[in-house]
């Protein structure tokens, strides 16, 4: 039997969410916290494996960013790059944050709506259509949707994510409501620094 996925990553996400000042989103707690949610992608099956890619690979550039200017939050270590004309480096935190909020979006917009009762199948669908979509060109996007239609329902879903169906789905909820908070900082700061690229894959 699985165990509970989410207990252990929400703490995480907590601490980190304790430690936010000024809006400014600590690195290390969150780069942690981050790290600690990819595994999802592992227990949710093979067609999460694009984007497990796309948060994994760019929570570790958003590592390697920070160990090269171990500043203490999220906020700053784009700041600095912006400054110094590195943030559309493919490589920078910037591009990397982007990305990594556009994936999560996704997948949270997903737990979302299997939180309110959506059929998992149908809400993978939907938050693709909702998220991503916008920054997938034709063939991409083709790829994508082909893969979700083959996402598990809601029961398999919760299954792979825990041993108890009713508590999962609370464990689940808790965690869509504390990384509400993270999702929304980010997006709003990259509009404001004018660093929300539009541009297609």
């Amino acid at each position: 039997m699985p165990t509970q996925f989410f207990p252990e990553v929400t703490a995480s996400w907590k601490l980190a969410a304790d430690k936010i000042v000024d809006n400014k989103v600590p690195a290390v707690e969150f780069l942690k916290a981050a790290e600690e949610f990819v595994p999802i992608f592992d227990r949710l099956g093979t067609i999460f494996t694009p984007v497990k890619a796309d948060v994994g690979g760019n929570v570790k550039k958003l590592k390697d960013a920070h160990a090269a200017n171990p500043v203490a939050t999220i906020h700053e270590l784009v700041i600095a790059e912006k400054a110094e004309g590195k943030h559309k480096l493919k490589t920078s935190a910037s591009v990397a944050l982007l990305w990594f909020k556009r994936a999560m979006q996704f997948i949270f917009t997903l737990l979302q709506k299997v939180s309110t009762g959506l059929d998992a199948n149908k809400a993978a669908k939907e938050a693709y259509a909702e998220t991503l979509a916008h920054y997938h060109g034709f063939m991409v996007k083709k790829t994508f949707e082909v893969g979700l239609m083959a996402a598990p329902s809601s029961d398999t879903m919760l299954g792979c994510l825990g041993n108890d169906k009713d508590q999962t789905m609370g464990e689940l909820r808790e965690w869509v409501a504390v990384a509400t908070q993270f999702l929304e900082n980010f997006h709003a700061f990259l509009l404001k620094e004018g660093l929300d690229d539009s541009s297609k894959v």
